[in-house]
């Protein structure tokens, strides 16, 4: 656990350099974000009105464009018409192209002039400058300065000619082809009058295919017309013309106060699926496509979102389905809008149209031919949120929007508005109560409306159809059999581009007009995202609807350039930080120089190195202290230390005075092996010669290492019983039992008094022979008993014999009177079995009796880590007389002999229990390996030589030796020095100890230094080493 926490904090924790020098960039860093802040908020206010600068500039741009277009077309119209009326001559075509040019030339912006008259006359000058989009849609050459159109002759052989010319006017080329255009037929022509400009709507030039607006004027003989494109207009209002990023999804439109768009910086949607198959055509339907010219189409004003002219460009679902239809089949459809859905019919009528479509089915007779383009559901809108009754209630519909009568519809009499708008105006104002058409128009007239409308769908569907006039009724079959071959996909892939995206025509966000002339940039959050939207008013036109410019700018774009700023300002802070980084680190030196110092003294006083501790110097006050401290601090901590060391070798040495203190026979024992190790030790590292020349301690702490094990080296005999430890007889446990055995003797020698006064007594035997007998066995008695008693010393070499003759010698009973459960220990009731015997009872003079087995009260298992290997008796002790008496050798049985060496296991136990520090780690090793050999058959592990250290060799040698020359052991006599190295000389070629060791012990005299010390003079007797060294050691 505590490791873990001085983990978490070594985590958390920082050096004194990297914290001053985190804290002179923090406050940096702090000092550089309240500049930046400030800078991005002031930058953010010139950004505004930076962009709003730019706006203010390109609205007055765009509205002076506008009005300088609008002002110079009309001048110009009328000065031409005023030349045609004043001067009484007939131009020659030099002379009107040579004015017309002029004009163009004055008006750069202007993309046409020309003429027609009621003879269907045509004649147009072209400027390719006024617009990149015209060279490339007339085909131009990069030298071809101007173009001139010219129409005339009767149908059908109607001829064009398109004219090129240099700047120079050198003629170029000259492409020639038939036409169907007829002046007299387009709305300028038709519109125009005598007194006033007639400015149209947008709407599709064509000869170009692009949308523009035509000026027109009647003249004396002609009307008059010049045209601009609108692409002009859009090309000002590109992000790129107002100065802002081309892909930042930059939004401009110049829109009518109703929020129909006149020019746009944005593209409209794909017109029809990219994949799709053409049919495969017959060699008949092959030749019809090719010799069929480009067919006029019908293209209505505002039928949204099926045919409608988005500023005078074809759009919608319905101009999709031709054009797929035109894809499949090869042929080719030139849309003419500018004309209501009345005035297309009445073209077709009058031939001036070849297809009408998206139209319900005329009334006609056999000279068109009608097939089904599509059909739509049909729906009421109505307010509220209950719908009103059909028959009742008052019903209007679009003028031009025809359904088809039945059960339903045959019963209303609708009301005829002329367009969309004005018919929701009446069903908001209550002047009817139902709307009907198609559904998606209802649907798309309710998303430009602020009020809320429900639908209601009714059982009915509108078909409409393509009508080919009476010139073309070859193509229905084919166009029938392209119709039939549009897939679901492509019928899916049209209804979702166009009725999905019902407002494309329209201004895509509401109420702009609110916030034009504040002259100021407005926030909006669209869509999640927030904008910059500027509303400015352009100008009036011809019928008074103003017009507005509108820039809808991504706040990122506003912010863009706050933002370079911004990382501008941040890189060059890092960089600053940067460079400013060897500067803080050189700021830490004065304090993390000498902390460094100090952490080196620390390290020193980490190895215990305490004399080699020195104080820092600093011109810090702080740091000086702190140095200081820890010089003061190892001081205290050394004297520390060697009290502790102190106290622990005084503990230690405590223990070991315990543990002799514990026996009187073997006092001094743990006070002496500390002494003979040492003396040892010392000489097998001075030894330069032989198998030890390489022993030393690496320093004191090892050698205190070593003197310590050696103390503790029979610790575990504080677990050990003194009656085991001091067992000098074979019958003692607690105490030597052969006087209660002699006291048997006793009873049974009064016995036989007793017997022989009662045979006297009553006359049963002589009274010499009765004396004969009892002398016999009073002196038999005295025999058996001293063998016994000489038994129990175990001085000698018990035999077979001898063990026979104590079995027989327990054969002799005795009377006991008393009952011997009583006055008994709970122990011994325990131990003692349960059994009724009637007194007197009948008593062997020696017993092996059960209550002589004492069971172990646990298991006895060690742990796998203490490497253990001995073999357990089956009992913890065994106190059976006859089996202590035939003891062979000595006076301790199995149980005896193992309760002794398990002092070992006891002194593994608690050293390895103890937290020795890392210069003692090797003490619980040593102590516990002095009764080991070096064949493997010592204990407590069963260690060979491989296992064994020098240290470890060492205790064993002075263990032994102590032991065989302590004169106050109970069991044996104290052996002299010479006797006690003979017996050490026979171990050691039994590799019982170690054989190097055991010279070295003979020859160092070290035996002899501990022999002097120690031992009294009558057993130092003299010893002839001679005898155990080798030759070359006696030499």
């Amino acid at each position: 656990m505590e490791g873990m926490q001085l983990d978490e904090l070594k985590k958390h924790t920082y050096s004194i350099r990297f914290t001053v020098g985190t804290m002179f960039i923090i406050a940096t860093v702090v000092t550089s974000m309240f500049a930046i802040s400030l800078q991005y908020f002031f930058t953010r206010q010139m950004s505004e009105e930076h962009v709003l600068s730019k706006l203010t500039r390109v609205t007055a741009g765009v509205s002076e464009y506008i009005q300088e277009v609008d002002l110079n077309a009309k001048s110009s119209a009328r000065l031409l018409s005023s030349i045609s009326k004043t001067i009484d001559h007939d131009f020659s075509e030099e002379e009107i192209r040579t004015i017309l040019i002029q004009v163009l030339n004055d008006n750069p912006l202007f993309y046409s002039i020309y003429f027609g008259n009621d003879h269907e006359d045509f004649y147009q000058i072209i400027n390719l400058e006024s617009d990149p989009i015209v060279r490339q849609r007339i085909e131009a050459r990069p030298d071809d300065r101007w173009v001139v159109i010219k129409i005339n002759g009767q149908e059908p052989n109607r001829i064009r000619q398109t004219i090129y010319y240099t700047s120079d006017f050198e003629q170029t080329s000259v492409r020639t082809k038939k036409s169907n255009y007829l002046p007299t037929q387009r709305p300028w022509y038709q519109a125009a009058s005598a007194d006033e400009v007639y400015k149209t709507e947008p709407y599709l030039f064509k000869h170009l295919k692009i949308t523009g607006q035509t000026y027109s004027l009647k003249t004396r003989q002609a009307v008059l017309g010049i045209d601009i494109v609108l692409s002009s207009i859009s090309s000002r209002i590109t992000a790129a013309a107002m100065g802002l990023p081309a892909d930042a999804g930059v939004e401009s439109f110049v829109f009518h106060r109703t929020g129909e768009i006149i020019a746009s910086n944005l593209h409209g949607v794909s017109e029809m699926p990219s994949l799709t198959r053409p049919l495969t055509l017959s060699q008949s339907e092959q030749e019809l496509v090719d010799t069929t010219p480009s067919l006029l189409v019908s293209n209505q004003l505002g039928w949204r979102p099926y045919d409608y002219a988005l500023a005078g460009e074809p759009q919608g679902y319905s101009i999709a389905l031709l054009n797929l239809l035109a894809k499949k089949t090869g042929l080719h459809f030139e849309f003419i809008n500018g004309f209501s859905s009345d005035e297309l019919n009445r073209k077709l009528g009058q031939k001036q149209l070849d297809i009408v479509h998206s139209l319900p089915e005329l009334d006609v007779n056999a000279e068109y031919a009608q097939i089904l383009l599509f059909k739509e559901p049909l729906a009421f809108a109505y307010l509220g949120e209950t719908a009103p009754d059909w028959f009742s209630s008052k019903v209007g519909v679009i003028n031009g929007h025809r359904f088809p009568t039945g059960p339903v519809m045959g019963k209303i009499s609708p009301i005829v508005f002329s367009d969309g708008e004005e018919a929701y105006q009446a069903l908001i104002t209550g002047d009817i109560q139902l709307l009907l058409d198609t559904r998606k128009t209802l649907e798309y007239l309710g998303q430009n409306s602020s009020v809320k409308f429900q639908f209601l769908p009714i059982e009915a569907s509108a078909p409409f159809y393509l009508t080919l006039s009476e010139k073309y009724h070859s193509l229905k079959p084919l166009l029938a059999r392209a119709i039939d071959s549009i897939t679901p996909d492509e019928q899916t892939a049209l209804r979702d581009t166009w009725f999905s995206q019902v407002k494309e025509h329209r201004v895509p966000y509401e109420d702009l007009d609110a916030l034009a002339g504040s002259g100021t940039i407005h926030k909006r959050e669209v869509s999640g995202s927030s904008k910059f939207f500027y509303v400015e008013v352009l100008g009036k036109n011809a019928q008074s609807n103003e017009e507005f410019l509108a820039v809808i700018v991504p706040e990122g774009v506003v912010m863009a350039q706050v933002v370079d700023r911004l990382y501008t300002s941040i890189g060059g802070t890092v960089v600053v930080l940067g460079l400013l980084l060897p500067v803080a680190w050189v700021f830490g030196n004065p304090i993390v120089n000498p902390i460094s110092q100090l952490q080196k003294e620390t390290k020193k006083i980490k190895c215990r190195k305490f004399d080699d501790v020195k104080i820092v110097d600093s011109n810090i006050k702080e740091v000086w202290a702190l140095s200081h401290s820890i010089h003061d601090m190892a001081c205290e901590i050394k004297r520390h230390e060697q009290q502790q060391e102190a106290f622990v070798e005084s503990f230690i040495k405590l223990i070991a005075q315990a543990i002799d203190d514990k026996s009187p026979y073997t006092a001094g024992h743990c006070n002496r092996v500390p002494e003979l190790g040492m003396l040892l030790a010392q000489a097998a590292e001075k030894c330069d010669s032989g198998a030890l020349k390489d022993f030393s301690f690496a320093n004191n702490q090892e050698r205190r290492e070593f003197r310590i094990a050696a103390w503790l080296h029979d610790c575990g005999k504080i677990t050990t019983p003194e009656h085991i430890v001091d067992k000098g007889t074979k019958l003692e446990a607690n105490y030597n039992r052969i006087h209660e055995v002699r006291m048997r003797f006793e009873v049974l020698w009064r016995d036989a008094e007793i017997e022989f006064l009662q045979s006297q007594l009553v006359g049963k035997a002589e009274k010499a022979q009765a004396l004969q007998i009892l002398r016999a066995k009073k002196a038999k008695l005295k025999e058996d008993f001293e063998f016994v008693a000489k038994s129990n010393v175990g001085a000698e070499f018990f035999g077979k014999d001898q063990v026979d003759r104590i079995k027989s010698i327990s054969q002799m009973t005795w009377q006991r009177h008393f009952d011997d459960r009583l006055g008994l220990s709970p122990f011994e009731e325990l131990n003692k079995p349960v059994c009724k015997r009637t007194l007197p009872a009948t008593e062997k003079l020696l017993d092996d009796k059960p209550e002589h087995i004492q069971h172990r009260i646990r298991p006895l298992e060690f742990d796998p880590k203490f490497g253990i290997k001995v073999d357990v008796p089956q009992y913890q002790y065994n106190l059976g007389e006859v089996y202590n008496l035939s003891i062979s050798k000595g006076t301790l049985t199995a149980e005896d002999r193992f309760k002794i060496n398990e002092h070992m296991i006891s002194g593994i136990k608690m050293l390895e229990a103890l937290p020795f520090p890392p210069e003692l780690s090797r003490v619980p090793r040593y102590a516990s390996t002095h009764h080991e050999t070096l064949k493997g058959t010592g204990y407590p592990r069963k260690l060979t030589a491989e296992d064994l250290s020098v240290p470890e060799r060492i205790l064993v040698i002075a263990d032994i030796f102590e032991a065989l020359t302590a004169a106050d052991r109970p069991y044996k006599k104290a052996k002299p020095v010479s006797v006690a190295v003979d017996i050490l000389y026979r171990m050691a070629l039994d590799k019982h100890i170690d054989m190097d060791l055991f010279l070295l012990f003979l020859q160092s005299g070290a035996y002899l230094e501990y022999a002097n010390k120690f031992l009294p003079k009558s057993q130092n007797d003299k010893v002839d080493i001679s005898q155990y060294l080798r030759p070359e050691q006696v030499a």
